[in-house]
């Protein structure tokens, strides 16, 4: 369903979408009627090509509804046939989202993305989602765009204990994983200070990805923040700021194929 929703996002940058699924053609076909897909959806029975590819969840016992489903994992194909990237996902109950892989591979952000601005001491920053809607269980895409004044910077890593990291901290009983992909900072010398420490100064941006947690309430979802960094100049250094933030995204209804849904509600079922 959100491989339909960031479809226009995806072509719009070239790319051709097909997924493909161990269920028949003909629960594909029902499956992509009732809920308006429009890229195709591949059947691979028997699971010979999700074997062959490497993504067999090897989890499932035989005689389970569920033997035979891939790992989830979404793969970049060029027109030669060369995979050119790989966002893969161990547990079945979680996704890449469309959206983060447009944001990574093509810095797409759709017109309704949920941002908000930060502006303190000498540094503006902008923070936000790719798109405003997602589901449960899909692994999001953020991104950071730090804009500092002349003469000022903020710290990377690593760093002696006297200074702060920057860092971006998604909160909340709603998020799992996180990490913050900042770029390789500067390493500048201070002779005042007797050290070579890892600085970001100018402007520039970083990416991030955070877990949604499954199963999640459909409707608003306001996901809770904070900001943490230090700025300095060549002659002050100004004491750490840790500011709080919020952005709001629509969770959608939790979509699984019927197959799955039986595989879920049968008793003794094994889930990964």
């Amino acid at each position: 369903m959100e491989l339909e929703q960031s479809r226009a996002s995806l072509e719009g940058n070239g790319l051709r979408i097909a997924a493909v699924s161990y269920d028949s053609q003909q629960t594909l076909a029902e499956f992509a009627r009732k809920h308006g897909i429009g890229f195709p959806l591949l059947s691979d029975q028997g699971s010979e090509t999700i074997r062959r590819i490497g993504i067999f969840n090897a989890n499932m016992a035989p005689g389970l509804r569920s033997y035979g489903v891939p790992h989830p994992v979404e793969f970049l194909v060029a027109s030669d046939g060369t995979v050119v990237r790989k966002y893969f996902v161990p547990n079945y109950q979680h996704r890449v989202a469309g959206s983060a892989v447009a944001l990574r591979e093509f810095g797409t952000v759709s017109a309704d993305a949920p941002t908000v601005t930060l502006e303190a001491e000498a540094l503006a920053l902008q923070i936000g989602f790719p798109a405003a809607r997602v589901f449960a269980g899909q692994e999001l895409a953020f991104f950071a765009r730090f804009a500092l004044e002349p003469g000022w910077h903020i710290y990377g890593a690593p760093l002696p204990g006297s200074y702060t990291t920057t860092a971006i901290t998604f909160e909340g009983p709603h998020v799992g994983e996180q990490r913050l992909e900042l770029p390789p900072a500067e390493m500048r010398n201070f002779p005042a200070l007797g050290e070579t420490l890892p600085i970001y100064s100018g402007s520039f941006q970083a990416m991030g990805s955070l877990l949604l947690k499954h199963p999640l309430p459909e409707g608003k979802l306001v996901l809770p923040g904070r900001v943490s960094f230090q700025p300095c100049s060549e002659t002050v250094c100004e004491p750490p700021q840790s500011l709080p933030f919020e952005l709001a995204l629509t969770v959608e209804p939790f979509v699984v194929s019927e197959r799955d849904a039986k595989r879920v509600q049968a008793p003794g079922s094994n889930r990964s």
